[in-house]
């Protein structure tokens, strides 16, 4: 019989715009996060991780961040109106994150545990135990089963944590600045130079 998930730990972030340079110092921060709260955590992008005025976005019609971020081992990334017509079904078999836009939604599975009960989606969706709104809203908050996400600026990372021992109930929520004088991770610096865009 297969562990029930009893603490989901949810890292994310939103409005990246393609900054390339600052996804090293992240993964940095991501990998302490990770290592003081849950080394099992969620990372989530809410939305506008490309924007089509930065060169590489535009290239890749929305690709180019999305590759970086399955690198640093995101779990699930909110697509809405990013990826331009075709390029999604380029990205099949490149990532193994989980895109997400108004046809597709994401349940947890981080092996050994897998469950069901726990979806990850653009829109409110029926959940048996949780559903993860994956865009941005005004403040973090759990209510019937739906867990909301506040708004991240670029330079900040959103933290929450929900008890699943029972009715779900938030147990942590904060906006966590990247501090400015974090080392980058070079392993990433080195996958992102050789990322087939």
């Amino acid at each position: 019989m297969m562990d029930e998930l009893q603490t989901l730990t949810i890292l994310y972030t939103s409005h990246l715009r393609g900054n390339l340079d600052a996804l090293p110092r992240l993964y940095t921060f991501f990998q302490a996060l990770r290592q003081q709260h849950d080394p099992r955590a969620v990372l989530l992008d809410l939305g506008e991780s490309c924007a089509p005025d930065i060169w590489h976005c535009r290239a890749t019609g929305g690709r180019s961040t999305l590759i970086v971020l399955d690198g640093m081992g995101y779990h699930a990334a909110n697509v809405s109106g990013l990826l331009q017509a075709g390029e999604r079904s380029r990205l099949r078999g490149v990532i193994s994150m989980a895109l997400l836009d108004h046809g597709d939604a994401w349940r947890y599975h981080m092996p050994p545990i897998s469950d069901e009960g726990i979806l990850f989606s653009t829109a409110p969706n029926p959940a048996l135990r949780l559903c993860v709104l994956v865009q941005p809203t005004e403040q973090t908050k759990l209510q019937e089963r739906l867990l909301t996400l506040q708004d991240t600026p670029p330079d900040m990372v959103g933290l929450a944590q929900v008890d699943l021992r029972g009715e779900a109930r938030l147990i942590a929520a904060d906006l966590l600045p990247v501090p400015a004088g974090l080392a980058a991770d070079v392993r990433l610096s080195g996958r992102r130079r050789t990322a087939h865009l």
